[in-house]
């Protein structure tokens, strides 16, 4: 079980200088975007590994080890990992002989079923019958697993998940075996079993997964000293990682329960068109979280369905005139929704409006948390959060928005001059605490946000000629920040979302023209002029954040290391 210092041994990497980060976020600004997501994070390693440079080549060399660890199928980081230990041995034995393994596996499965077409089917019977004969296969078992294995610890029942994962046991080396028990483990099932399963990993091939896992598993109990521990041991054999900086910084701090809201401090907006039983849920849902005196407004977007009944069903589970809702003849779309709701006088007279989407579901104390937020950061523009999956394991949708350099962004309308770039972190990605951070940034997620009366009378509402969705809240933070109030993100703070963005979930050449439409809207309201002001200005507020608190946490870190020291010295002379 976890020590004072740290959740287990980690392995021996070679370890950057304490003065490389705050050096490569000079070099590199885009550096302080994130050390997480997966393409950049290729991209960096290999930047550094064409350095020539010892502490380069040690953060590469331990980000490569970190994305194994996290993701041992991923066959990009796989590949490049395997030529770094060719050309600079670094792993642990028993780490270099499972990233062959691997790799072999990988390479050799057999291609007779292909997976992606199951995957992409979505269908989770077609899932565990393809489990159930690849585990037959034993010859071949884990080159069968690797490509299904995330679609399995995500198998809407967690009992049949284990069981089809169990099938693969005798056919899967053990030590190989149990770290994929240990990630099913962390991702469904009570955290005091999965601390069991983290704490039986062979510490040089898995320990550095089995500290993060154990951190986000140790808050999740409360325990929040002993995340903190944890978090700091990866953070040791990791200081060059952005998010583990952030999250060390985050479980340093102080928790205490904020002030509930005061009547008129903050007006909770939703809209809904034609998703009766699904507003019915979610303003069920809203009702049982803790928002004081804050009022409801529910706006019913020109729906031709029951919406109008639920508004009336719903109405008396909320305070008597702390819920106000109102009908629309036609579909005005999302910017002109929140317009109409902003307009409404019971909103105008509150301080903060909350927006939210008519199929998200948040936390018990989540107004109170982003109003202290909004507090903490008086000119922010808006504040948001993390947007998980409703459904298990509550995979990440969002976390902070920045942006890239626009010469490291990706062309998709050659029929414009594209410049803005936005860099999502997350999308997909196991819940591990690792964006479970403060900081500020250029924007957040329109599923959830608090937008303050000072921002809305400094930059106003939404433009309607985003209608009828898609880059109308991106817009709006955009020309806050310009108008110097960033946007603030608080990862801690977790609202679960029924359904995925509309970006991600169109399906049809009408709504990706829609959206690629209103994307060249976008680019053509931002002058150039503006658009490196933006991604200057964003980069720069990331990297004093991350350099701030990566100060904060090496004088953290040496405080807990000095205090253990003389604790040992301490027991060695009784």
């Amino acid at each position: 079980m976890p020590s004072a210092t740290g959740f287990m041994p980690l392995p021996a990497l070679p370890v950057p200088s304490p003065e490389f980060l705050p050096a490569i976020l000079d070099a590199l600004p885009l550096w302080a975007l994130t050390s997480e997501q997966k393409e950049l994070r290729l991209s960096l390693c290999r930047i550094l590994l064409g350095q020539g440079n010892a502490d380069c080549l040690a953060a590469a060399q331990g980000l490569l080890a970190l994305a194994f660890a996290e993701t041992p199928f991923d066959a990009a980081n796989l590949a490049l990992l395997e030529e770094t230990q060719r050309n600079h041995p670094f792993l642990p034995s028993r780490a270099a002989a499972t990233t062959r393994l691997v790799r072999a596996a990988m390479h050799h499965a057999p291609t007779d079923i292909p997976f992606e077409q199951i995957r992409a089917s979505g269908d989770a019977d077609l899932v565990a019958r393809y489990l159930e004969v690849a585990a037959k296969d034993k010859s071949h078992a884990l080159g069968r697993l690797a490509p299904a294995f995330g679609s399995l610890c995500r198998l809407p029942d967690a009992g049949l998940a284990a069981a089809l994962l169990d099938g693969f046991a005798g056919s899967i080396p053990p030590p190989l075996f149990a770290r994929l028990a240990a990630e099913l483990a962390v991702l469904r099932l009570p955290p005091e079993t999965a601390l069991e399963k983290l704490a039986a990993l062979d510490p040089d091939a898995w320990g550095l997964y089995a500290a993060i896992a154990a951190s986000h598993c140790l808050e999740r109990l409360g325990r929040r000293g002993e995340a903190l521990a944890a978090c700091l041991g990866a953070w040791r054999a990791l200081p060059q990682h952005g998010n583990l900086t952030l999250r060390a910084f985050a479980l340093s701090r102080p928790r205490t329960a904020p002030p509930v809201p005061h009547p008129g401090e903050a007006a909770v907006c939703l809209y809904s068109m034609n998703k009766a039983e699904l507003f019915r849920e979610c303003l069920t849902h809203l009702a049982a979280t803790d928002l004081g005196g804050a009022l409801v407004a529910a706006l019913d977007n020109g729906s031709s369905d029951h919406t109008a009944d639920v508004l009336r069903d719903v109405a008396p589970l909320f305070p008597a005139g702390r819920f106000l809702h109102v009908a629309l003849p036609v579909n005005i779309g999302a910017p002109g929704a929140r317009n109409w709701l902003l307009a409404l006088p019971e909103v105008a007279a509150c301080r903060n409006v909350a927006f939210l989407d008519d199929d998200a579901f948040p936390e018990p104390d989540w107004l109170a948390r982003l109003l202290q937020t909004g507090r903490d950061h008086p000119d922010a523009g808006a504040i948001g959060c993390a947007i998980v999956d409703k459904d298990a394991p509550n995979d990440h949708q969002s976390a902070d928005f920045n942006l890239f350099p626009p010469r490291t962004g990706e062309q998709s309308l050659p029929e414009t001059n594209e410049r803005l770039f936005v860099c999502e972190p997350c999308r997909g990605a196991p819940d591990l605490g690792l964006y479970a951070y403060s900081r500020p940034c250029l924007s957040v997620s329109g599923c959830c946000h608090l937008l303050p009366r000072a921002s809305l009378d400094a930059v106003g509402g939404f433009d309607i000629r985003f209608n009828p969705t898609q880059f109308d809240d991106l817009d709006r933070d955009i020309r806050a920040f310009l108008a110097d109030r960033p946007a603030v993100y608080d990862g801690t703070v977790r609202v679960a979302h029924k359904q995925g963005s509309s970006l991600a979930m169109a399906q049809n050449m009408a709504q990706v023209a829609h959206i690629m439409g209103n994307k060249i809207k976008l680019e053509h309201k931002v002058s150039d002029a503006d658009a490196e002001r933006l991604w200057r200005g964003n980069l720069e507020s990331l990297r004093e954040d991350l350099r701030g608190k990566y100060s904060e946490v090496r004088r953290i870190n040496e405080g807990m290391e000095q205090g253990e020291s003389a604790r040992r010295n301490g027991g060695m002379k009784g």
